[in-house]
């Protein structure tokens, strides 16, 4: 895994010193691209690197590592001015034919897009909650049927590049050090790419002995998960970096309360199906969004749940598959119950049904009992819940991150709300005043806290594993709202 194998760097660039990290599986063009980049030198210029005794070195993968006091030294070489008067002349020759293109349209056609824009114009004005100008790309290509959003070339080749990592650095043993931070809720998944945390995933049904216990074929489980990947959108933060997150912190609180010991192994692969599969092909809106703008998961779904519907849709289309389904080695009536499970499980992180679950939890608590079924369930939606939204149970430089990534998504949402003249979501406003310290401040205190708290009377030990953790992020956000000077 390239990650724990990765090679660094150091090299001076004019007067500064950059760190470059690359691996055995870094071809020698892109570690010459990386160097490009870094000096921000064209793709036509020359590049020299020298050791820190001033010797000439070639640019390639077997570079020996070095210090940051005896830095490499690169040089970029500009190419002949005249290249560029070649590229001048032949942009100016361009630019010439679109202009005898223009000249050729018709009056007709002109008037036709004027009166377009024109109209255009006039629409935008005329939206109330419009405070601003943007042009946003419809994510919400959804078919009935069809489970995959369209994905253009680039993100074709991206997805194939994960693959072809991850079948080799399936190979390597994951080592135990490794293992052991998987375990942990101060597991920083920033440190990995994409490719290895689908390892990562791997080893967790390794070492949960799903595999032998369900007889899952090693092959199935890797296209099951690279199947989970694919159906992950980019978008800033319900993507399959945050089915990692959730899946590791279920994984971790499984391991905290050694659940193992005290529920089925059927119940336990269902957490962890429910967990990779929560926020299938999320587009990056909420439901709010999904309603009030009528969109086609809204209407499908008669506006309950459209988008935890749709996750559960997608994740039982993939495990249909028959070069995916982990599930076969189930008989009907296990399957029956592992469906129900995991419809129930997603469906439950949907935020307007928080508070009902939160008050059927607290009563059951009163008389838990680990032989009811429905009191498992009732435990299996709370795990779930709260590995959902357990960001802040992480130390500060990993949740961090991820609160940024949350505000990002949240205003793109009040900015698309405002184009398309819809009302705009509360906390998704950019122009309402919310910072990010009043918004985690007002979750903590009024969603995870007490949600993690309604677990800790069940489980004790998670009074140092999530409790003490969040107090410290929510101490860190008091301090950060006092500080005008920190705000974003």
């Amino acid at each position: 895994m390239s990650n724990l194998h990765a090679k660094l760097v150091y090299v001076r660039i004019d007067n500064r010193i950059e760190c470059i990290e690359f691996d055995a599986n870094t071809s020698t063009e892109d570690l010459k691209e990386t160097l490009r980049s870094a000096a921000e030198a064209n793709h036509t210029d020359i590049l020299k690197l020298y050791n820190h005794k001033g010797n000439l070195v070639a640019i390639n993968t077997s570079l020996p590592v070095n210090i940051s006091s005896e830095p490499y030294r690169l040089q970029v070489i500009v190419k002949n001015i005249v290249d560029y008067n070649n590229e001048l002349k032949d942009l100016i020759d361009r630019i010439e034919n679109l202009e005898i293109q223009l000249n050729s349209l018709s009056s007709q056609r002109v008037e036709d897009l004027y009166s377009k824009v024109k109209n255009l114009c006039s629409k935008l004005e005329n939206i109330d909650h419009l405070s601003f100008i943007g042009l946003f790309k419809d994510t919400r290509l959804y078919t009935l049927g069809n489970f995959k959003n369209t994905k253009n070339e680039t993100k074709n080749e991206k997805i194939q590049n994960v693959y072809e990592k991850f079948k080799s650095y399936s190979m390597v043993r994951v080592d135990d050090e490794t293992r052991q931070f998987l375990r942990s809720p101060n597991f920083d998944n920033w440190k990995f790419e994409d490719a290895e945390l689908l390892v990562l995933l791997q080893q967790i049904f390794i070492d949960l002995e799903l595999i032998t216990k369900f007889s899952i074929k090693m092959e199935t489980l890797q296209s099951y998960l690279f199947d989970i990947y694919s159906n992950y959108n980019d978008v800033p933060y319900h993507n399959f970096r945050h089915a990692f997150v959730v899946t590791q912190m279920m994984y971790s609180l499984i391991w905290s309360i050694k659940l193992f010991d005290l529920v089925e192994p059927l119940e336990i692969l269902a957490l962890i199906v429910s967990a990779l599969s929560h926020d299938l092909d999320h587009d990056g809106f909420n439901n709010t969004f999904q309603i009030n703008a009528k969109t086609h998961l809204a209407m499908i779904y008669s506006d309950k749940s459209p988008l935890e519907m749709y996750h559960c849709a997608v994740a039982f289309h993939i495990l249909n598959k028959p070069e995916s389904n982990i599930l076969s080695g189930l008989d009907k009536e296990s399957f029956k119950i592992f469906r129900e499970y995991v419809i129930q499980i997603i469906l439950a992180t949907d935020m307007a049904s928080h508070n009902q679950i939160m008050i059927d939890f607290q009563k059951t608590l009163e008389e838990f009992d680990f032989k009811n079924r429905e009191h498992i369930k009732k435990l299996m939606i709370i795990l779930m819940k709260l590995s959902d939204i357990s960001n802040e149970c992480r130390p500060i430089d990993v949740s961090n991150v991820w609160a940024d990534c949350l505000m990002t998504e949240f205003f793109n949402q009040g900015d698309h709300e405002k184009l398309n003249g819809l009302p705009v979501t509360p906390m998704m406003d950019r122009d309402s005043g919310i910072t990010k310290s009043k918004s985690q401040i007002g979750f903590i205190n009024f969603v995870l806290l007490p949600l993690a708290q309604s677990l800790a009377k069940l489980f004790p030990v998670l009074k140092h594993v999530l409790i003490e953790p969040i107090k410290k992020s929510l101490e860190y956000y008091r301090n950060l709202e006092k500080e005008p000077q920190a705000q974003n």
